[in-house]
């Protein structure tokens, strides 16, 4: 069970960062009572994340996280859940422009692309209030501050 984390040489994750994206994913994991399993994140620029955003949402711009659920027919034994897409220069600017901490913006970006993932989204209000009611509840056990 944990991450498998890659990131690009311009968007290099500090082992500190890398740590806490583990203790947040484990902290998932106990809360939503998911075992053996895993995930894959990988950190990128914004230029490849705006190719990713093009190719699977039409959106063409970058964005801060995407998340994809692994519908394979190998996850009942792999365990791997899916991929999220985190753009390393879109979290840096997002956090300066909200005045957030970097590695607590990236550990709620994670969070939210796993919530994802586990099928929650924020398309009707009713479901986005879910989906930040539990994020907001694993940040705070995290000692990280309400972003909403």
């Amino acid at each position: 069970m944990g991450l498998v984390i890659t990131s690009q040489k311009e968007s290099p994750i500090e082992e500190d960062l890398k740590i806490k994206f583990n203790d947040a994913f484990l902290l998932i994991c106990n809360e939503e009572q998911i075992k053996q399993c895993s995930i894959n994140v990988r950190i990128m620029d914004d230029k490849e994340m705006q190719e990713l955003n093009k190719k699977f949402r039409g959106k063409d711009a970058s964005t801060n996280v995407l998340s994809f659920t692994n519908e394979d027919i190998s996850k009942p034994i792999t365990g791997n859940l899916g991929d999220i897409a985190i753009s390393y220069e879109f979290v840096k600017n997002e956090s300066e422009e909200l005045d957030v901490d970097f590695d607590d913006h990236m550990i709620h970006m994670l969070i939210h692309g796993v919530y994802h993932i586990l099928g929650f989204d924020h398309e009707s209000n009713t479901m986005a209030e879910v989906m930040e009611n539990k994020e907001t509840k694993l940040l705070e056990k995290l000692n990280i501050r309400n972003p909403y």
